[in-house]
């Protein structure tokens, strides 16, 4: 009885796994978001694009400068935003300055540059932040 019970349960699962699933390949990306990214970027005609769902919005894996790059549309192919990951030289020199003084034990682990349809430019850093504390036996921070 509990080898069918755990059985049961692992099926299920599987099972419930499959619906769950999106499968890239069953997307059905609109004639005008394909044409859209191969207007604004023409190396996508030469090297295939990955597609996923962001809600009603379609992004669009690809390489701008052989550096991974994302780009999403709305369903008209209308460019919502550009993703372009980024060395630390392109970073400009402000956003360094005042990422050391803010977190001076950072390590940079990925840099994004964000372009939206406006052409407004962000950057999204993701770094880990170090620090060395050492605590007294109350749970205080000792200096």
């Amino acid at each position: 009885m509990l080898k069918k019970t755990i059985l049961l349960l692992i099926g299920g699962l599987l099972f419930s796994g499959f619906l769950l699933a999106q499968d890239a390949s069953n997307i059905v990306v609109p004639t005008a978001v394909k044409n859209a990214m191969l207007f604004k970027f023409p190396q996508t005609q030469a090297v295939p694009v990955t597609w996923v769902k962001e809600g009603a919005n379609y992004s669009g894996t690809l390489l701008i400068m052989q550096k991974p790059a994302f780009a999403v549309f709305d369903s008209t192919g209308k460019i919502l935003r550009v993703e372009k990951r980024l060395h630390i030289s392109f970073l400009p020199k402000k956003i360094i300055t005042q990422m050391n003084k803010q977190y001076p034990n950072n390590e940079i682990l990925d840099i994004y540059e964000l372009t939206d349809a406006a052409g407004k430019v962000t950057y999204k850093i993701t770094f880990q932040y170090k620090q060395t504390s050492v605590f007294n036996a109350d749970g205080a921070i000792e200096k």
